[in-house]
């Protein structure tokens, strides 16, 4: 406990080791076994920095007050413990609302009564160690390397269009037609439309842009209003299409497939609840 309490003052392992003269790993290691011991993780550790948990939060400061009595004070800690694995915080992209992946979420929530689940939901890619979540749950193209990452199902982007704006252009027959059609672009990522099509080279289109935001739903009626065209996820749109307040355009031309992720830090899976998030959200 006291190793611990010195590394969140340090802010960094390498600092309450020279502090302590100990080597860095050895601060690590007994960290570790706190953590091990009770069953949750402490510290989101990532390359460049470290961040409290809520757990570790709260074990800090057992930790400055207890440091004359650590084996009492790890007993208390414990028993506590065992209530705090009752909090899990998510992040989840807002696209995902229509997707079956959302009800698997309602069905943990049902199934793990007992787990009180804090639930962000933006389509602006959240920190996991900024914002201390204890897991998210991601579109497309991973980047960040030192977060697990376990792909749990995918969502096929398409090109639409409102009938209103395309009585306005005139008629498609290839990708490269689209250069000249107004764009409606999401700010997050870089959203190219790359469309593809067996026997055809895959074709890469901009388009103008016409206005940027960063909501998918403010991009869907953005494109019902007739304001130009828009690359969405298809769960986002599946009634919009029966409906008739968007066509697909260039049907036989395939967009990119956007894989959906669980992504994690390293240890955040010590702790209980965590894992049965992770486990239910990957079964079948």
């Amino acid at each position: 406990m006291a190793i611990f309490a010195i590394v969140v003052e340090e802010r960094s392992f390498r600092g309450a080791a020279k502090r302590l003269v100990l080597s860095p790993s050895v601060v690590s290691h007994h960290v570790s076994l706190l953590e091990e011991h009770i069953g949750t993780p402490l510290l989101y550790r990532s390359t460049r920095s470290l961040s409290l948990t809520e757990a570790g939060r709260q074990m800090y400061k057992a930790s400055r007050a207890m440091i004359l009595s650590a084996e009492g004070g790890l007993d208390l800690f414990a028993r506590e413990a065992t209530k705090r694995l009752t909090d899990l915080r998510v992040a989840i992209p807002a696209t995902l609302a229509p997707h079956p992946i959302f009800e698997k979420v309602t069905s943990f929530c049902k199934r793990y009564s007992g787990i009180r689940l804090t639930l962000s939901s933006s389509d602006t890619m959240l920190d996991l160690f900024k914002e201390n979540f204890d897991i998210a749950i991601r579109m497309g193209k991973l980047e960040d390397s030192s977060l697990i990452a376990k792909r749990i199902g995918e969502d096929q982007l398409m090109v639409v269009a409102a009938p209103s704006y395309m009585e306005t252009r005139p008629s498609l027959t290839h990708p490269n037609d689209l250069k000249s059609w107004d764009c409606i672009r999401f700010s997050p990522v870089q959203n190219e439309i790359n469309l593809s099509k067996k026997g055809s080279k895959a074709k890469a289109v901009w388009g103008q842009s016409a206005v940027v935001v960063d909501s998918i739903e403010a991009m869907r009626r953005l494109a019902i209003a007739g304001v130009g065209l828009a690359s969405l996820p298809r769960s986002a749109i599946e009634d919009d299409l029966r409906s008739g307040r968007l066509e697909r355009l260039l049907p036989d031309w395939n967009d990119k497939t956007l894989g959906i992720y669980l992504v994690w830090a390293k240890n955040a899976d010590n702790n209980e609840a965590t894992r049965y998030f992770i486990d239910h959200m990957a079964s079948k």
